[in-house]
């Protein structure tokens, strides 16, 4: 509540949640393993993606300029994590039509891919 306060209202909000079928994951468990079955594995690669995905959001400024965020990471009942982020954007790159948002989306879904696949080879 002091970001809003002190800021503005949040413009970006972003949900990122472990996949149990990320290839870092599955490739890494014995036949008949389930991804919750070790919550250590899950949770290193999740930190290693969220890493990413917040490095190309604050390095690249993929989203434009960042003043400021928060984020908050919880696990679901089956083990996975997930995290909930919350931009405040610079007055100049905030989103402003449903085509521009959807812009932004599919180049960061194509930013952490690539980020990913070159840091696990």
């Amino acid at each position: 509540m002091i970001i809003v306060r002190q800021l503005v209202k949040p413009e970006q909000f972003i949900t990122f949640t472990c996949n149990p079928k990320w290839l870092e994951i599955k490739s890494a468990l014995n036949p008949g393993e389930q991804a919750c079955d070790h919550p250590d594995l899950s949770c290193r690669v999740f930190k290693l993606k969220f890493t990413a995905l917040m490095d190309i959001i604050w390095k690249r400024k993929i989203l434009g300029t960042v003043k400021a965020h928060t984020a908050t990471i919880e696990f679901q009942k089956r083990g996975l994590p997930y995290a909930h982020i919350l931009f405040i954007m610079d007055r100049e790159h905030k989103p402003i039509t449903p085509a521009i948002i959807d812009e932004i989306v599919n180049n960061l879904k194509f930013q952490i891919e690539i980020r990913i696949h070159r840091s696990t080879k």
